[in-house]
């Protein structure tokens, strides 16, 4: 099933929602906690989720949340040498700068990677609110409210601090530790990705047997294999070359040049003669036009709970959570009035000094040059037709 199709039936299932909602009464549902009175949008609210995270949050202890202070201070550098370093790219060498753009599905992201990435996005989401709720428990800052969204394909969690008691009777400290618990927790979990990513052999040796071929997940279009390779096909020779793992295929591509002809052997039996086009990037090599991945098959009895897509689905959905994780952990650090790094820095700015304007001498230059590189990255990335992959 194409992801569109699966946006369709979900969309179907909201509005059949929203109807029996309407049937019911939006109030009255209101009244529970539960408002769907917005086709596509669900927003549950429950007074047992702040319950559990203030009684996790109170476990928890204070030099954790202090370490995050430090990490998230670390990460808004980071970010700012991240940003500036793939903005200066655009200028100096284009094809070496990654793409800085919204997320939008199918504008900005299409195809199978549409679905890991929301899925990375959902995950990064509910970690990045709960680690706000725990360290506002831990500080007695009270959680006014907390639940989960759905917005279409998205899903989420949200806390709401008691906003008040968060302006008027926090500390400094306090307020920084609430600020930095989201993307501190988002770079553990992004950690934690990685952990999974860099042994992913070894957590799937226990169903699956080696990988046996270069599984095609998107082709490009108007190149070498538009019209010759389709995605889903698993790629198990080039040549006379043998093709176990994506990186053979990649190791392979590397020694061929633009007009040659490849001999594409698949696993369904049939073999594909295709002569490589030529990569702007790249001008001298070779160019397939294909993205993939390794391909695994399931061990004898395995084959019964898992098609051999499993582990290249769930390898892709580790790859693209860690992406976006790390990714808006950094970016949400950055000193932009609408996001956490901005009240972070000025926070931490208050310990140092109590002059208003010397904080502002500071804050306004850094959002500026914040929001300039931001604006820009994304501009250049729209014009130059640069996208997530």
């Amino acid at each position: 099933m194409d992801p569109l199709t699966v946006i369709i039936i979900i969309a179907a299932l909201y509005l059949v929602i929203y109807f029996v909602a309407q049937a019911i009464g939006f109030d009255k549902l209101a009244e529970r906690g539960i408002d769907v009175g917005t086709p596509f949008f669900i927003l549950i609210k429950t007074e047992r989720l702040n319950k559990f995270l203030t009684r996790m949050g109170k476990k928890f202890p204070r030099a954790f949340f202090n370490i995050g202070i430090v990490a998230a201070f670390g990460g808004m550098i980071f970010g700012f040498y991240i940003f500036t370093d793939n903005l200066l790219k655009f200028f100096i060498a284009p094809s070496a700068a990654g793409g800085v753009v919204p997320i939008i599905p199918g504008v900005t992201i299409t195809g199978l990677p549409m679905i890991y990435i929301l899925i990375g996005l959902g995950i990064t989401l509910l970690t990045h609110e709960f680690a706000h709720g725990l360290a506002s428990a831990k500080d007695n800052i009270p959680i006014k409210s907390s639940g989960l969204l759905f917005l279409l394909v998205l899903f989420g969690g949200f806390v709401e601090p008691d906003e008040e008691a968060f302006e008027k009777e926090a500390t400094p400290k306090d307020r920084m530790r609430l600020l930095a618990a989201g993307s501190y927790a988002n770079m553990i979990w992004a950690f934690v990705f990685l952990i999974l990513l860099s042994n992913f052999g070894t957590v799937m040796s226990f169903g699956f047997n080696s990988p046996n071929g270069a599984y095609l997940y998107d082709i490009a279009p108007t190149s070498a294999a538009m019209g010759e390779l389709e995605v889903g096909d698993v790629i198990i020779g080039l040549n006379s070359t043998e093709i176990e793992t994506w990186s053979d295929l990649s190791i392979y591509m590397n020694d061929t040049s633009p007009g040659d002809t490849l001999v594409v052997h698949l696993m369904s039996g049939e073999s594909v003669s295709i002569i490589l086009g030529q990569n702007d990037a790249v001008p001298y090599k070779g160019y397939i036009g294909v993205y993939g991945a390794d391909y695994w098959e399931p061990k004898p009895g395995w084959d019964i709970l898992f098609d051999p897509m499993f582990a290249f689905h769930f390898q892709m959905t580790l790859t693209w959570s860690f992406v976006i994780l790390f990714s808006v952990a950094l970016f949400n650090l950055l000193p932009i009035p609408i996001f956490d790094g901005d009240k972070l820095l000025s926070n931490g700015l208050s310990l140092i000094t109590e002059d208003e304007r010397k904080i502002k001498a500071v804050m306004y230059p850094l959002r500026i040059f914040s929001i300039a590189v931001v604006l820009l990255s994304m501009g250049l990335s729209l014009w130059l037709g640069k996208g997530l992959f």
